[in-house]
């Protein structure tokens, strides 16, 4: 049970990019017109998609006991059919973790200690956006990238967490010219870089969490995006356990 419990903890999910802003700026109590416009562009392009397939280089802070932080990284490859099935890879550099949804069972399989776990709870979860949720709360996991693959994050949910957000310009990630924005909540701060044009994707994410004095940052970097379809019976969706494979149990929650 540990185990799953330390292996979920590592997924969690520039003091150049501070000069872009002035006071006036960093004190703005409302989400800006151009920054909320190009959200919500993101958003509906995200959710108009029934299957999408992308890649995250995802790099982490853990901050040790005497406040020293030590960067991890990651790369993750997502496959997801909305609206009841994912197939995620996380191959970091402590331990390679995959997660996996067929409607009804959600699986987490460790491939660095050869174990797997199951949740099954169908009455409760029977897509992608109650997985997110429920995970969360029964087994404090955060899918990586959990928010982008979910279609119920939407703009009017996401302006209730938030005290302020700012377009702070355009910038290029891996040669693609993305709109930067930024944003403030009571506990985080985060960043975000949307592809400019026609195609509104996501190319970075970068999330600064404030209630620890350290201020780790969580940073991803998309790319590899494909929208072709996915079959619903794709058996990347399913689970099967290597024959010397360990099934151990979820530490669950009790509400």
């Amino acid at each position: 049970m540990g185990l799953i419990k330390k292996m979920a903890g590592l997924m969690g999910v520039s003091l150049m990019g501070m000069l872009y802003f002035t006071p006036s700026l960093a004190e703005t109590p409302l989400i800006e017109v151009k920054a909320e416009n190009t959200l919500q562009e993101m958003l509906n392009y995200l959710k108009d998609q029934s299957s999408l397939k992308f890649q995250a280089d995802v790099a982490q802070d853990l901050v040790f006991s005497n406040g020293q932080k030590i960067q991890v990284g990651a790369i993750v490859n997502l496959k997801v059919r909305r609206t009841d099935k994912l197939n995620i890879d996380y191959q970091g550099d402590r331990n390679h973790v995959r997660f996996y949804f067929d409607g009804k069972t959600f699986t987490m399989e460790g491939l660095t200690n050869n174990v797997y776990a199951n949740f099954l709870e169908p009455s409760e979860v029977d897509n992608i956006n109650a997985l997110v949720r429920r995970i969360g709360e029964r087994l404090n996991i955060t899918l990586p990238l959990g928010e982008i693959i979910a279609t119920d994050n939407d703009l009017e949910s996401i302006k209730n967490r938030i005290t302020s957000g700012v377009y702070v310009g355009e910038s290029r990630v891996n040669g693609v010219i993305s709109h930067h924005l930024a944003f403030t909540q009571d506990n985080l701060d985060w960043q975000i870089w949307i592809e400019k044009g026609e195609k509104t994707l996501p190319r970075k994410l970068v999330i600064t969490y404030k209630q620890d004095p350290s201020s780790p940052q969580y940073s991803a970097i998309l790319s590899n995006w494909n929208f072709d379809p996915i079959s619903e019976e794709d058996p990347i969706f399913s689970f099967q356990p290597a024959d010397d494979a360990d099934k151990i149990d979820f530490l669950i929650i009790q509400p």
